[in-house]
C-alpha cells in the first residue's frame, strides 16, 4: 500500500510517460528509462514537495531512487513501526 506522498511521485513520473499507465514497485526507475539525468533533480523536487522534507544533494544515494519501494522507504517511511 503507497503512502499519498508515493502515490504523488508516482502520478509524476507517469504523467511524464502517457503510454504507461502503472510502475512496478521495484522496477528500475532509471534502467527503465522512466527517470533519465535530465529529470533526476526534478524528482528530488518531487519527493521534498510531496514527503515535506529537503533532500541533501551532497548526500544523495542513487539507491534511494531507483525503485518507487527504495523511494517509499527513503522518503516515505520515517516513524513508522
Amino acid at each position: 500500500m503507497s503512502t499519498p506522498g508515493v502515490a504523488k511521485v508516482q502520478d509524476w513520473i507517469l504523467g511524464r510517460h502517457p503510454d504507461r499507465t502503472s510502475i512496478g514497485r521495484d522496477e528500475d526507475l532509471i534502467e527503465s528509462r522512466l527517470v533519465d539525468s535530465l529529470s533526476f533533480v526534478e524528482l528530488v523536487y518531487v519527493i521534498e514537495d510531496a514527503s515535506g522534507v529537503e533532500i541533501d544533494f551532497d548526500a544523495i544515494d542513487l539507491a534511494d531512487f531507483q525503485t518507487i519501494a527504495a523511494i517509499d522507504r527513503a522518503f516515505f517511511a520515517r516513524g513508522e513501526g
